[in-house]
């Protein structure tokens, strides 16, 4: 029971492909130890110590992320620094990397669909602006509901607790239209408008930005970064298993990678 990395590789590329990605970012092989075969894929949302050392006790020979391990340009590698401590004992693992970042965000049924989905959003569109296609959708909630309701319903959908929501805007305030992008979204705030969203869902909102949303009359939720883009995991693993079926194991990663923690 296994594949090839060709085999995966033309896998992810189909679920997520390449040209979507952003031009600053880093998908796809970010370590390769040329295995033959694979037989174990682990998916996380990102590296860490946990993450590495959960691949080797499952025996994974590929750990598929969604944030890239590598972004600059290395000139070293140096197990002094993180991201070269686990270069380093991923090699020595013998357990090779490789990242769908904001290919997968802009995918269909990528990070942000899957996210509006799960609100039961209908009429889903791209965000984008002529030819230029933004990371986001938009859709109409099936019926009118608060602020404080889309709250409700993010805390069931992402299991997440209510100390891990801010929202900006008046919590009795009707909603219809909502705006979605997972991870760092805020910049999304004027197409958002643009597209008549009444409320925009996202992650990493800066005072700055909570404050722009006030003045401009949107509301927002910030869930997090990692609350928004946990489901990356269950997504692929979903898309994976159904192009292989039994071909290969994949392997949801247990590990939490939020690195705050909610009183």
């Amino acid at each position: 029971m296994s594949i090839s990395k060709i085999q995966l590789l033309e896998a992810i590329e189909k679920i997520a492909p390449i040209h979507l990605a952003e031009s600053w970012d880093n998908c796809g092989i970010q370590i390769d130890l040329g295995k033959i075969k694979i037989e174990k894929i682990l998916i996380t949302l990102e590296i860490t110590t946990d993450v590495i050392r959960e691949a080797k006790e499952v025996g994974a020979d590929f750990i598929l992320t969604h944030h890239p391990l590598i972004f600059a340009p290395l000139k070293s590698i140096n197990h002094n620094n993180i991201t070269g401590k686990f270069i380093v004992s991923l090699i020595q693992s013998g357990i090779s990397v490789i990242s769908a970042h904001t290919n997968f965000d802009k995918a269909d049924d990528g990070n942000n669909d899957y996210l509006a989905s799960l609100m039961n959003l209908e009429n889903i569109k791209c965000f984008d602006e002529g030819e230029d296609k933004y990371i986001g959708v938009y859709g109409d909630l099936k019926k009118e509901c608060t602020l404080l309701d889309v709250c409700k319903i993010l805390e069931k959908g992402l299991l997440l607790s209510s100390n891990e929501i801010r929202a900006v805007g008046p919590m009795d305030k009707k909603l219809s239209t909502i705006g979605v992008c997972t991870g760092a979204g805020a910049d999304m705030l004027e197409i958002a408008i643009l597209k008549n969203c009444d409320l925009l869902i996202t992650g990493d909102v800066k005072y700055h930005d909570a404050m722009k949303a006030k003045e401009l009359g949107i509301c927002v939720i910030d869930a997090g970064h990692y609350g928004t883009e946990k489901i990356f995991v269950e997504n692929m693993s979903e898309q994976l298993r159904k192009i292989f079926h039994e071909e290969v194991e994949i392997i949801e990663s247990k590990v939490n990678v939020n690195p705050f923690d909610f009183l």
